[in-house]
């Protein structure tokens, strides 16, 4: 069962954007434009997440009872089903630590923990989850970046709610997320842990052996983006890629990344063919 996602691009789009180690801008195309999120939206929510575990708001160690169901902001219940789902998610009701629900939503881009993730950041109501989410997107003061609704809420989609994002503030988040300048050590070493354990690699799948990378991609019908972070974090010679596609099959999407990645960054990559 395929479940709705987002409305089809009208064209065809590529943005980018690649900040050096200290966050300058160092190249930007059509940065600033936005984009249906997909699964990199969830760069945001871990953000909220570890932010909220650095203040007490939640625990990382604590284990929580798997779920694929959430109270959705309307007070209606929101069940994942279909392709929305993890099949290596754990069963319902199986106890896993908030931590790792973190991890399982950067690594393999897990919905179920999406969605759970944001109910626990709002206490069990996700409409207040939602909106610490959207607190810091606006601390980080990214100027396209929304999140409206929770991942497979099929009502929330058609009222026409949506979660967004830009090249530029991709890029951002996740060069915040990989310094971690003001997390704990923590949170900035699980951080660290998640990108690195990217499942779906895009831009690190045409990067030379032996860069370090950690990524986060996302992909639905009609678009498909991915964020790299390039070299060691914290350094001068850290890199962080944005590229965001729409439009187009899913092998064309790839293949303008991968060719927008080596177009930018043609020290780190390999050639071509």
């Amino acid at each position: 069962m395929t479940l709705p996602t987002a409305s089809a691009p009208r064209g065809e789009a590529v943005a980018a954007c690649l900040l050096g180690g200290d966050g300058a801008v160092l190249r930007a195309e059509d940065a600033d434009r936005p984009f249906y999120a997909a699964s990199t939206i969830k760069l945001h929510v871990l953000l909220a997440v570890l932010r909220g575990a650095d203040r007490g708001d939640l625990d990382l160690a604590e284990e929580v009872a798997a779920t694929r169901t959430v109270m959705g902001p309307d007070g209606r219940p929101v069940t994942l089903a279909g392709d929305h789902l993890d099949p290596s998610h754990p069963a319902e009701c199986t106890p896993i630590p908030v931590g790792e629900l973190a991890v399982r939503m950067i690594d393999r881009s897990s919905n179920e923990a999406t969605n759970h993730l944001v109910a626990l950041l709002g206490d069990g109501d996700a409409r207040a989850g939602l909106a610490v989410v959207g607190e810091e997107i606006a601390r980080l003061g990214l100027t396209a970046t929304r999140m409206e609704r929770l991942i497979g809420d099929a009502p929330a989609i058609a009222r026409g709610e949506t979660n967004e994002v830009s090249a530029a503030d991709l890029a951002r988040t996740a060069h915040v997320l990989s310094r971690g300048d003001d997390l704990s050590l923590t949170s900035r070493e699980l951080a660290r842990r998640a990108l690195a354990a990217q499942r779906i690699r895009l831009i690190a799948a045409v990067l030379r052996a032996g860069v370090p990378v950690g990524s986060k991609s996302g992909t639905v019908p009609g678009y498909r983006h991915d964020v790299a972070v390039i070299g060691t974090p914290g350094t001068t010679v850290q890199r962080v890629l944005a590229v965001l596609t729409a439009g187009g099959t899913e092998q064309q999407a790839t293949g303008r990344i991968h060719a927008t990645a080596r177009r930018l960054l043609p020290e780190l990559t390999t050639p071509a063919g």
